[in-house]
């Protein structure tokens, strides 16, 4: 072997190595990229809060596919859930009972288990007892001392700002028959049967114009403060149906011009549903008196959007946010 072909020979050796080396590097580079990526913490909630709709407890046999007696050890399992998972707070959407006033004897301690604060929402059931028992049901839900103290309401948390509507404002359930309130409640169905409307059923709502003006000027001042905003409801108002309120275009396009409202949560409709419309999340959460074995769920509020994790037969989401929508400021 000539000395060329020995130089040509360990050149080509030479380089080889280099090259392995090179590969092995690579690949180590890449395997640390890989481990720092999967070691990277997930982002955190903002906040997180239960949802539970539609327990609608009675102390009767089961009609359908309604479960009443079974709505309390649902309950007690959600309590338990919640309490493990620790969310800010959790909120009924309504309907904690069928129609007889003392079955809240049996489903309000339940709600005393939870470890974190619990809010109620106004159900059309709720208020469908006798009617000696009608004025005692503000009190009896720990509403009368919220807001204005006619069931509707907000608060907030962590730069958002949660506002509770009471859709039994005007309605032909909760008011006694005769009265001016249940009056006008059956001349404005009456109105609505005349135009064809589809949600025109005794057993939904409307926001009055009082709570209509509370409701602007509360999401105009959450504009204001840079806040983010979740509506809650115990009727849905989008998409189109006959459970929503009876005046639910009306509520859609007053969300629709505010933006900082990122959602609108609600129950009623028992199997569930959602919408979006403009940059605005519609979803109506499954009640628990129908749902096998139960419905309940935790949303976790992030930066760029909501995620309901449903447990049961409620179904998991994410919402993402309008990128023009504004982030709120740490608090």
């Amino acid at each position: 072997m000539t000395r060329l072909d020995l130089a040509t020979i360990k050149r080509r050796s030479f380089l080889g190595l280099l090259a392995a080396a090179a590969v092995v590097c690579l690949g180590l580079g890449l395997g640390l990229a890989v481990r720092a990526e999967e070691a990277a913490p997930a982002a955190k909630p903002v906040l997180s809060f239960g949802v539970v709709t539609d327990v609608q407890y009675a102390d009767i046999d089961q009609q359908a596919k309604r479960q009443y007696r079974e709505s309390l050890i649902k309950l007690e399992q959600a309590v338990t859930q919640f309490n493990k998972l620790k969310p800010e707070f959790v909120i009924h959407l309504g309907d904690l009972i069928n129609e007889n006033y003392a079955s809240y004897d049996a489903v309000l301690p339940i709600f005393e288990k939870f470890s974190m604060p619990h809010y109620f929402v106004l159900g059309n059931h709720d208020v469908a007892v006798k009617v000696e028992s009608k004025a005692k049901i503000l009190v009896r839900l720990g509403l009368g001392k919220l807001g204005p103290g006619k069931g509707y309401y907000d608060f907030a948390r962590a730069g958002w700002r949660f506002v509770v509507l009471n859709g039994n404002d005007i309605s032909i359930v909760a008011n006694a028959v005769g009265s001016e309130e249940r009056k006008a409640a059956e001349t404005l169905v009456a109105d609505l049967k005349k135009k064809g409307a589809k949600n025109t059923g005794i057993h939904n709502g409307a926001v009055g114009p009082q709570q209509l003006a509370w409701l602007k000027e509360t999401l105009t001042k959450a504009d204001a403060a840079g806040e983010r905003a979740i509506v809650f409801c115990h009727f849905p108002v989008y998409p189109p149906g006959g459970s929503n309120l009876w005046n639910d275009t009306e509520i859609v396009d007053v969300l629709g011009t505010h933006k900082c409202v990122a959602a609108y949560f609600d129950g009623h409709a028992h199997g569930g549903g959602y919408g979006q419309k403009g940059s605005v999340h519609y979803v109506t959460f499954k009640g628990m008196i129908e749902a096998d074995p139960t419905a309940y769920a935790l949303v976790e509020v992030f930066a760029d959007s909501l995620k309901v994790t449903g447990f049961g037969t409620e179904k998991s989401r994410e919402l993402k946010f309008d990128a023009a929508a504004p982030v709120p400021a740490a608090r």
